[in-house]
């Protein structure tokens, strides 16, 4: 007879799209995870990863007891011949080293998490931080992810990223965002979205190398050359302009800074006694500071003599700009044919209806049902800020932004709950009249930038304001920090969750870069990155743990609702595991930094008085929450409320979604900012004798600048390899998750290698042949099978995201077959990163040939 049946509520966190979800436990064991009906973001239902969560928590693989290391050699492949050890040797073993560290230079200490896990961020961060270091790194998923459309998010969206508007747009142009049917978060509850606009009669038009999950959906694939997306968006935007005269005056002129003037130089001509920004008053015919009350209309072009200079409107300078990008010009370069270019832009340009209406709940609004969508595919090059700014600029010049049926900012305003008023903000106006962020989930908002400094960390993102996060130059700082200015050496790795090994660039550099370093690694897996630590303590998955989740993070709905969740253990820890937070909170107070820790978790935690916590005082991390919770929601629904509620909701008002009409903060379509700030950067450079990178791309308009994969005169290198992400795994975190493997094992492709038929036959590659790839820039080779496709574009070939693990102590994800690492063919160097965002250039020049077997 049964003793136990129930069902708990909880949030999956097998990614970052936050859905709600039920456990079914019975007798102590979860037998069925579901979907909550609940929750507004994600209608109730779970993805595969969220389905397969059951298996994460049972599976065998997983660390269950505290390591250490007894092999003193490191290197790939190396078996560390682990040894078990108690708790408390472990926690003392590295409580020493980091008192010592603390002692003669705290920056010595490098924390490290991954934005799949948003709970290793929190706690690592927070570490780091109190213990005194800089040297905090979200590792390698930041920097081959979205860098550069978060910049773009916050100057332009009000917002740490952006997504279609499901439920009124008509014509939706997607830019390489592979997953959700283009909407990168709030997965699950997007694709739903998605599918009910399509069946509405919203068109897909996705732009891709390669027919990804959301190409394959779409009501039009368009192959395009990887690293010309910049090419393709100007050239459309030179026909909407110049040929065809569609664009949206009105929020040119009111949202956006097009009717500035720019001088000779570049920069914007500023009245002699405020230092304001100037326009044109075409009624008046004289110039007037932008925020003049008395300007009857903006010029947006013509040539005026103003503060002694010859100024124009910098509509004007963007609509002569782009006359370069002919849809002949920009068909060379991308190989898509003129005539689709020149379709795509008609066809784009009368979706975007511009001038109409819509009125909503009472509300006359701007109606622009057309979206521009781009993530990691689009951006994942050299130049991705110039690529972002063109990109960008195609939506501008319509309107098509946070107003109905365009992109919106998700999460850009809150009115904040009726109960307590928290979480409220609103974007801003700021220096220039221009769009400040009124929350971002890197608290560095991003305008205005802070003044370039000598970097003094591994991540060197102090000489570079426009970088935020992570930064992919870690390890190649910490191999030679002398050559970089950096006084020191990281000495100690706090490491929770992140296989950098296999998702940061080439396996052997970074293998060289953490040779010598002391390394602590909370771990579910003995994956390819704890093989180089010295302990590896064993983590509670989320089904074991208690999170800290009502942030800006869990509501990434950009329409519709607001949900905040709980993410609560449905059992206790099983084996000798514990959640990462209690082992980094007893470390600290191994340590004797208890309070340092707090105060950290104060504000990232979002503690308000009364529920502050105070010094001198041990609390759980059970205690944290409960304050957090409170401090959120107030006492009526406090963290018990939700352990057994699971979700609180609230309807999301017209002018927190469409916030654009309602607030009067312009924002960039020529980027004067990025000029000036190259020139400080620039400046900065010479100053402290840094000479790795060049500024050439902090211009104030966007062009196209061909990537390293373009440049090569090797002939034998005739492919680009690109790789992309699919649905049913997050990073290299799911391989071994057996439900997962049977689905990736039925895809055609995710554990082979796409190309295309005829450019396989031109080679004598047959379907399911092993085919090695030969990386140009970094000369290391992987092997995988091929499968032939007129899916992909002819010059390229691609694989699925972070397969091809080697871990031994994973035996699913580590079997011959299961796909490739690409890593092994990225390289790590400053002429493979855009110095403007550190995104790096995942766009890699190979060689592909047939061999016998895989070896």
């Amino acid at each position: 007879m049964n003793q136990e049946d129930v069902w708990i509520p909880t949030t999956c966190s097998i990614c970052y799209s936050y859905c709600a979800l039920k456990a079914h436990r019975v007798n102590g064991v979860v037998v069925k995870l579901e979907g909550n009906p609940d929750c507004p973001t994600s209608n109730g239902r779970l993805c595969p990863r969220g389905l397969s969560g059951i298996m994460l928590l049972y599976d065998h693989s997983r660390v269950n007891v505290p390591l250490k290391r007894t092999n003193p050699e490191k290197g790939i492949g190396v078996d560390p011949k682990w040894k078990e050890i108690s708790w408390d040797e472990a926690l003392d073993t590295f409580a020493e080293k980091l008192i010592k560290v603390r002692e003669d230079d705290p920056r010595k200490l490098l924390g490290t998490g991954t934005v799949s896990v948003k709970e290793s961020l929190l706690m690592a961060g927070a570490f780091t931080t109190a213990f005194g270091s800089p040297n905090f790194w979200s590792s390698a998923s930041g920097s081959h992810c979205g860098k550069g459309e978060h910049l773009m998010g916050a100057l332009v969206h009000a917002s740490w990223a952006r997504m279609p508007d499901t439920n009124y747009m008509n014509y939706f142009l997607n830019f390489g965002c592979p997953v959700g049917f283009g909407a990168y978060y709030t997965v699950t509850g997007m694709s739903q979205r998605m599918a009910e606009a399509r069946v509405r009669g919203m068109k897909h038009v996705v732009i891709d190398p390669w027919m990804s999950t959301s190409a394959e959906k779409a009501d039009e694939w368009i192959p395009i050359k990887p690293g010309t997306d910049a090419a393709l968006a100007l050239a459309m935007v030179n026909i909407l302009l110049n040929e065809l005269g569609v664009y949206d005056s009105e929020a040119i002129k009111h949202h956006t800074n097009g009717p500035y003037l720019v001088g000779p130089e570049g920069f914007f001509v500023r009245d002699g006694q405020n230092q304001k920004p100037m326009v044109w008053d075409s009624t008046e015919n004289k110039a007037k500071v932008y925020d003049d009350p008395t300007i009857k209309d903006f010029a947006l072009e013509g040539e005026y003599r103003v503060e002694g200079v010859t100024a124009r409107p910098a509509f004007s300078l963007i609509k002569e700009h782009v006359k370069t990008y002919s849809a002949d010009y920009a068909s060379r370069i991308t190989t898509i044919p003129a005539d689709t270019i020149r379709r795509l832009a008609k066809e784009f340009g009368q979706a975007a209806r511009v001038g109409s209406k819509i009125n909503i709940d009472g509300v006359e609004l701007p109606y622009r049902p057309v979206g521009v969508a781009y993530f990691k595919g689009a951006q994942a090059h050299k130049h991705c800020a110039l690529i972002c700014m063109a990109l960008e600029l195609l939506g501008e010049i319509v309107g098509a932004s946070n107003v109905p049926g365009g992109m919106l900012g998700i999460n850009s305003r809150s009115f904040g709950l009726p109960i307590t008023g928290f979480h409220a903000y609103d974007p801003k106006v700021g220096k220039d009249g221009g769009l400040v962020t009124g929350e971002w989930l890197v608290r560095t908002i991003p305008d205005p930038f802070a003044e370039p400094r000598k970097p003094e960390s591994m991540l060197y993102g102090e000489l570079v304001p426009t970088t935020f996060g992570s930064s992919p130059l870690v390890p190649l700082i910490m191999l030679e920090p002398e050559k970089y200015g950096i006084p020191y050496h990281i000495e100690c790795q706090l490491q929770i969750g992140s296989n950098y090994v296999m998702t940061a660039a080439d396996p052997k550099l970074m293998a060289r870069a953490f040779k010598d370093v002391f390394t602590v690694a909370i771990s579910l897996y003995l994956d390819e990155s704890t093989e180089l630590a010295d302990i590896v303590l064993p983590d509670a998955c989320y089904l074991e743990r208690l999170d800290s989740v009502p942030d800006i993070m869990s509501n990434n709905l950009p329409v519709d609702a607001w949900a905040y969740h709980v993410r609560q253990p449905v059992v206790k820890p099983l084996f000798k595991r514990r959640p990462l937070q209690e082992i980094v909170i007893e470390l600290a107070e191994r340590v004797g930094m208890r309070d340092d820790l707090n105060a950290i978790l104060n504000l990232m935690l979002r503690l308000r008085k009364p529920y502050t916590m105070q010094p001198g005082t041990k609390y759980s991390w059970e205690e944290m929450v409960h304050l957090q919770y409170k401090s959120f929601f107030g006492p009526e629904h406090d963290l018990e409320w939700f352990k057994k509620n699971g979700v609180l909701t609230r309807p999301k008002k017209v002018d927190e979604t469409y916030w654009r009409p309602f607030i009067k903060a312009r924002v960039p379509i020529y980027f004067e900012s990025f000029k000036k700030l190259g020139q400080e950067v620039e400046k900065a450079k010479r100053e402290y004798g840094l000479t790795d990178f060049d500024t050439s791309d902090f211009v104030p308009l966007p062009d196209w600048k061909p990537c390293p994969g373009f440049e090569t005169k090797n002939n034998d290198y005739d492919l680009l390899a690109i790789y992309y992400r699919v649905p049913v795994h997050t990073l290299s975190a799911t391989y071994n998750i057996p439900w997962l493997d049977e689905v990736s094992s039925i895809d055609p492709y995710i554990y082979r290698l796409a190309i295309n038929s005829s450019t396989a036959n031109k080679k004598g590659i047959r379907d399911d042949d092993w085919v090695e790839l030969e990386s140009l820039p970094t000369g290391n080779k992987i092997k995988v099978r091929a499968r032939l496709t007129e899916a992909i574009h002819p010059e390229v070939v691609a694989l699925a995201n972070c397969g091809g693990h080697w871990s031994k102590y994973m035996p699913i994800a580590s079997q011959p077959g299961k796909g490739a690492c690409f890593e092994w063919l990225l390289p790590l160097s400053f002429d493979h990163l855009d110095t403007l965002t550190y995104n790096m250039d995942l766009c890699v020049r190979v060689k592909a040939s047939k061999v016998e077997a895989r070896m």
